[in-house]
This record gives structure tokens, C-alpha cells and sequence, in this order.
């Protein structure tokens, strides 16, 4: 590869800008904070508009679910790269194991293990993130399965302005 046909953006910047580019997903803050060849890091802030039961101040699951399927979209954008291609959700299984304590920010760990031709394979896991008073527990909070159908955009096969 030359430096002419080098990527003129990374992976991160890639995943950037299509969260920027969706309104849930700017909604739920979510931030890529790492974006490797094949895998992403996602973390959503801990937001009152999120709880689910006031009572017990816990993020909704649904907030948790819809970190994981954002990931999971750019952990295949990242396997991609610098390809670009359109990866709706064909099937999601996601368990939730425990609930988040109120007040700390969830992290997604998506990892895209295999593309066929037509649909891209991805592994979720959430965790915790601490806070300078608490550290997170290792524990984890979810853990997923979720299959994505790869569309090639006709005439579109590299990233562009």
C-alpha cells in the first residue's frame, strides 16, 4: 500500500463519526473510546434520563442493549475498514446478568470474530467503569451474541468525506 492509497481516517475516526451520525446513539453520549482492527470499546455515562426504576436508580436494560448493538455495528465497520458497508442487525441474544450500580458509566467490548459474505458475526461483553470513589466490579453485566447482514452500498467501497 502507498501512501496515496493509505486511509485518510482511522478506524476510530470512522466510529466517531457515525456515532455522531446517529440520533440514539448521541442521545445515549455514547463515546468510542478504542478501535482496533476488529473490535471496539463503547462507553455509555451513567444518566438519570436512562434509569429505569426510580426507585433503584439502575440504567435501563434497553439502554444497555442498544450500547451493545452500536458496537457491534462498529466492531464490523472496524473488520471492514476501509471498506465501508451498511450492517443492519439480522438477530441479537443478550443476557443480562446483573444491573449496573447507579451512577457508574457501562463500557461495551464488541469483537467481530467472523465475516462471510453476507453477515458479520460480533461478541459483546459490558462492564462496569469505576469512579474515583468506587472501583467497578469485574463482574460482568452482559454478555451477547449478535449477527449483522453486510450490504455493499452500490458504487461506494472505500470511507469518504
Amino acid at each position: 500500500m502507498t501512501s496515496r492509497d493509505a486511509p485518510e481516517y482511522t478506524r476510530l475516526d470512522i466510529c466517531k463519526r457515525f456515532v455522531a451520525s446517529v440520533k440514539h446513539s448521541t442521545l445515549l453520549e455514547l463515546d468510542v473510546l478504542e478501535a482496533g482492527q476488529d473490535s471496539v470499546r463503547v462507553r455509555m455515562p451513567y444518566q438519570d434520563k436512562l434509569v429505569g426504576n426510580p426507585d433503584t436508580g439502575v440504567t435501563h436494560g434497553g439502554a444497555i442493549f442498544a450500547l451493545m448493538d452500536q458496537a457491534g455495528g462498529l466492531a464490523n465497520a472496524c473488520l471492514i475498514f476501509p471498506d465501508f458497508e451498511i450492517t443492519p442487525t439480522i438477530d441479537m441474544r443478550v443476557d443480562h446478568l446483573r444491573a449496573p450500580r447507579p451512577g457508574h458509566a457501562v463500557v461495551c467490548e464488541a469483537h467481530c470474530y467472523r465475516l462471510s459474505q453476507h453477515v458479520a458475526f460480533v461478541r459483546m461483553s459490558v462492564f462496569e467503569e469505576s469512579t474515583d470513589e468506587e472501583p467497578a466490579s469485574d463482574d460482568l453485566l452482559a454478555t451477547g451474541l449478535a449477527t449483522y447482514m453486510r450490504m455493499k452500498l452500490p458504487g461506494v467501497s472505500k470511507v469518504v468525506n
